[in-house]
């Protein structure tokens, strides 16, 4: 049995995912396979295999790795905003906006999205990526329903369509980068409708 802490295997297996998520963003999921993966790597098609016996599973690692979860809001931000749930939804929608105007991350968007209509998998990842999201919220949607700022029927869920929706049709459909001054005007003008 592998030891799977063995410093050298968790580097191959870096270097796989990082090469199946290269060879998404250049080629799209279709270029994922288990040969072009080893290819890419340096490793035998066997390795590949041993740690993602199903090409789906190959698959799914990479769309995973294109689009890691939100990270927390800083605490320097936080304690500078003096807990202001606008600056924890601004910080989140710009680290999101930052990743959608890279180009991995819009193949894999693209991957996932076209992908989640025929396959269960990369349809779980898709509600994955949309709870996680408005889990991101969660805490200062909570904030602000109890400080008054907004309606006590919001939830996460309704934000985030209200906040990472126009930021996607500005950047996937529009074809626009999305800078701070756009982040800020959607946060506002959501947070101006459910106030």
């Amino acid at each position: 049995m592998e030891d799977r802490t063995d410093p050298r295997l968790l580097r191959s297996r870096e270097a796989m995912v990082a090469a199946a998520t290269a060879l998404l963003t250049e080629s799209g999921l279709e270029a994922v396979t288990h040969q072009t993966v080893a290819t890419r790597a340096g490793v035998g098609r066997a390795t590949v295999y041993r740690h993602w016996p199903s090409l789906l599973d190959l698959r799914l690692a990479a769309l995973e790795a294109g689009m890691p979860p939100l990270p927390p809001v800083p605490e320097e931000i936080r304690a500078a905003a003096g807990n202001d749930p606008r600056a924890e939804i601004t910080h989140h929608m710009s680290v999101l906006a930052e990743r959608w105007d890279d180009e991995q991350a819009g193949a894999v968007l693209a991957a996932i999205l076209g992908g989640s209509r025929h396959d269960d998998g990369i349809r779980r990842l898709r509600e994955s990526l949309v709870s996680q999201i408005a889990d991101a919220l969660r805490p200062a949607v909570a904030a602000a329903v109890q400080r008054g700022e907004l309606r006590p029927d919001i939830t996460p869920e309704t934000l985030a369509m209200a906040t990472a929706g126009p930021l996607f049709f500005e950047r996937f459909l529009a074809g626009n980068r999305l800078g701070r001054d756009t982040v800020e005007n959607v946060v506002d003008a959501a947070l101006r409708g459910w106030s």
